[in-house]
């Protein structure tokens, strides 16, 4: 599949029951939890949650997925993040539609956040913390070029 075609952009009101669809499919369910928490982030995104930079991922102009980034020091104390140098952004991503599970696609979205990261950020580091038993998603930020920090159980990419 063809990275020109992938497209990612902030999400809108439009998108919203779309994800939840996303977030209560089982390949997604078992890495991200409840799907309460992720839309309580959504709708508030305007609000308590402006720090966090939300998008759906498209391909071909069709939503496939989903990711964010944010600014790890304006979460809240008790992650495996908290000392962490300033400018340290996180990431998660997930793809919701089936049919694009297993293509390249996990590489696709992981390089062209990390590039919009460093563009609008100019970041110290990038973080993501996926579910230990989520191989496929630790092989993606691997491939990816970061790597695993076993003080922290952080992937990073260090800049």
């Amino acid at each position: 599949m063809d990275s020109g075609d992938l497209n990612i952009r902030k999400i809108k009101n439009v998108d919203i029951p779309l994800f939840e669809e996303w977030l209560n499919k089982e390949h997604i369910r078992k890495w991200f939890g409840d799907p309460s928490e992720w839309l309580n982030e959504i709708y508030n995104r305007e609000g308590q949650y402006y720090w966090i930079n939300h998008y759906i991922i498209e391909y071909e102009d069709r939503p496939i997925g989903f990711c964010q980034y944010y600014d790890c020091g304006k979460t809240d104390e008790g992650y495996a993040w908290d000392n962490e140098p300033e400018g340290t952004f996180g990431i998660d991503y997930l793809i919701g539609n089936e049919h694009f599970l297993g293509k390249g696609i996990g590489n696709q979205i992981v390089k062209k956040l990390t590039q919009m990261i460093i563009y609008k950020e100019n970041p110290a580091q990038i973080i993501a913390d996926p579910v230990k038993d989520n191989i496929v998603s630790s092989k993606v930020l691997e491939y990816n070029s970061y790597y695993f920090d076993d003080l922290t159980g952080l992937y990073k990419l260090k800049l």
